[in-house]
């Protein structure tokens, strides 16, 4: 690959952003079931599911050893956050397309104030 990043590390770093990805998911769904209030709470669950999750993922699904599949969760607790961190910043994550925005089409009629009203010189 390159000097500065072996294969392996190049591996391990792409696994760890589709894990980061499944973890932030997980994380934000128990984060708005209210079960945990604190944000150590939220903290400590992020360091469980990050090993507990990313341990068995990435041994399963990319037959990698055990110590591989600890950096890449070690990378998916240190990433996840950061993920949603960067994707909350560009609006991805609160995103409402503008059709779903839109009012009834069935009402057709609008209504504006007298004041906004435009007089054009061929009306009159």
């Amino acid at each position: 690959m390159d000097i500065l990043m072996s294969e392996t590390l190049w591996e391990l770093l792409l696994i760890s952003v589709t894990f980061s990805i499944f973890l932030m998911a997980f994380i934000q769904k128990i984060k708005k079931s209210k079960i945990f209030n604190y944000k150590w709470e939220i903290w400590l669950l992020n360091v469980l599911s990050a090993f507990g999750i990313g341990i068995p993922f990435t041994m399963i699904f990319y037959n990698k050893t055990l110590s591989e599949s600890i950096w890449v969760s070690i990378f998916g607790f240190i990433g996840a956050p950061s993920l949603y961190e960067a994707l909350k910043k560009q609006n991805i994550i609160a995103y409402t397309p503008a059709s779903s925005e839109a009012k009834d089409k069935n009402d057709e009629q609008i209504t504006l104030p007298l004041q906004n009203e435009i007089i054009r010189d061929d009306e009159q």
